[in-house]
Order: structure tokens, then sequence, then C-alpha cells
């Protein structure tokens, strides 16, 4: 197949996996007022064990959360774990103004740590990065983790302490519109390096040595509406290694639409398109103390709810 051939193959392609992206966006029927949310993950204080894992699923058992697809839920509260560890609390969508809700959460997150400590013996801390954890054992061992760990031993040389030894928050806002992923994926593009909002310089430095064809930010053509958007999303993610074949997933023949989107949650770029959830996501804040996260929430609303006032 000749380049001309193969370039156009892979425009087509982006484009048509563009639109269908944009279609399970929009049949989400997001609804405003928008809500946002959070993924906090905090890391253990020492390096864990399976042992220290199969008593922390049954502490949270007995406590009435039920595992399912990776995810312990008790109503509308949900923990899951890191493949070092890391615990990682997941938010209720939150309406802007809904502090006492937003209050609740985070005290259901203090309350659960607090909890652990006592019964564990594991304390979890809220920082970006605990060196000494290259080597330790991945605790994770389904046939994802597995494989992202093997690429990433090979493909540079941090991702092993990116995945067992780094924490971020994860923010997002819901898509309820074409014009949101217009609006808003320049906005978290922007304060995804600002100083309030980016890594740290030591996890900066882990991510830029991780694999450089998933993480960073792939080059899109802001100017030209959603569907240029995603369209640079999507050549970014074709150009991405598949964690199975070890190829690009551009040159993989028998790949359809279902396999790029259980791809592109491989994917780790600073934002991200959540498409099961219709929300984008801001990932570079290091995790931090409990305390201090309330000033960064309230700016990263402040920041999206802006943008109605500039409409």
């Amino acid at each position: 197949m000749s380049s001309g051939t193969s370039r156009e193959r892979i425009d087509s392609t982006s484009a048509a996996y563009a639109e269908k992206l944009l279609d399970i966006i929009l049949a989400r029927e997001n609804s405003l007022p928008r809500t946002y949310g959070f993924e906090y993950e905090f890391l253990p204080d020492r390096i864990l064990n399976q042992d220290d894992i199969s008593r922390l699923f049954a502490l949270l058992s007995g406590e009435g959360y039920r595992l399912d697809k990776g995810i312990h839920s008790k109503g509308d509260r949900r923990i899951a774990f890191e493949p070092g560890g890391q615990i990682e609390y997941l938010s209720p969508p939150l309406k802007a103004s809904d502090n006492i809700k937003f209050n609740e959460t985070l005290d259901w997150i203090q309350d659960m740590n607090e909890l652990i400590e006592v019964e564990t013996g594991i304390r979890y801390i809220g920082t970006d990065y605990i060196s000494g954890r290259y080597a330790a054992p991945l605790l994770l061992t389904s046939e994802r983790y597995s494989r992202m760990h093997e690429r990433f031993m090979k493909a540079n040389t941090r991702g092993p302490d990116m995945m067992k030894g780094t924490a971020a928050v994860h923010l997002h806002a819901a898509l309820t519109s074409i014009e949101d992923l217009e609006e808003m994926y320049p906005l978290f593009c922007e304060i995804a390096s600002s100083e309030e909002f980016r890594m740290s310089g030591s996890r900066r430095e882990i991510w830029n040595r991780t694999d450089g064809c998933r993480c960073g930010l792939p080059e899109v053509d802001l100017s030209s509406g959603a569907l240029s958007i995603m369209e640079g999303i999507v050549k970014f993610v074709l150009e991405a290694v598949e964690l199975q074949s070890g190829k690009r997933f551009r040159n993989i023949e028998d790949k359809n639409f279902a396999d790029f989107l259980d791809h592109l949650t491989t994917i780790f770029t600073d934002v991200r398109v959540n498409i099961k959830f219709a929300t984008l996501e801001l990932r570079t804040p290091d995790s931090r103390p409990l305390e201090e996260f309330p000033d960064l929430w309230r700016k990263f609303v402040e920041k999206c709810e802006s943008l109605k006032s500039q409409v």
C-alpha cells in the first residue's frame, strides 16, 4: 500500500470514528445544569502486597460495598484501586452550587481513609509521588494491567513508577452538547499547564518517560469545531500502540470500532474525553491533602461555569 493510500485510509477512519464518538456523546443525553465530578487517588504509605489488598477488599465488603467490574459500590459511593494499591474515590455527579453534597463526599473520603487505617494499618496519603515503587508488586493482575505493565517496561523508563507510585485528582465536566466540547476542550488544554492545575515536576517527569504514544496531548485543531477536535484525538489514538498486539492500532487490519473504544481507555492524555459517561476529564492535578482540595475544586468549577457568560 502506498503512503498516500495509507494516509487516505487513516484520514477516512479518523473522520468516521470521530463522527461515531460525537454521536455516542449526544446519545448520553447529559442535560443542563451541567454536573461535575472528580476521581481522587491516595497512595499507601508503604508498599502493599496481595494480603493487604485482600484485607482491603474484605473490609469494603463488610461495610456493604459490592464489587463489580473493578468498582466497589454502595449506593452512590464508589471506590476503585490502582495497580500499586492506590485507592481511588469516585464522586457522584455534582452540580456547581451543590456545596452540601460536595462536603458530604469529602467527609465520606476522610471517614473511609480513617477506617482503613484503624482496621488494616494502611495509611493513605494525598501526595503526587512516592519513590521506590518501580519494582513493587503489581497488585491488580488482570490481563489489561499485566499487558500495560509489560508495555511500560519496554516503552520507556518510568511507566512502572506511574502505575504504582503516583496519584492524581481527575476533574471532569459533563458534555451536554457538541458546543460544550468546542468550548471546554481548549479551556482544559490551557489550564492543564497552568500553575494551579499542572502536574508537579516529579510527576511530569514520570509521565514524559512512560509511553509517548499514549500520554501528553494530541495535536488538535481547536479552531474548526467539535468534529475537528475529535478527529485530532482519534488520529492520536490510532497511532498509539495497542497492548495485545504490540502494534500501532492503525496497522491492525482486523480491528473494528468496538476494539477502538476499548483501546481508547488505555490512553492517558492530560485531557481526555470519557465516552462512557460523555465527560471531559482534566487529568493533570496532583493528589494532595484533602483539606487543600476545596479551593482547587472551586476554581475548576468557576472556570467551567464562566464559559456560559461568554456565549
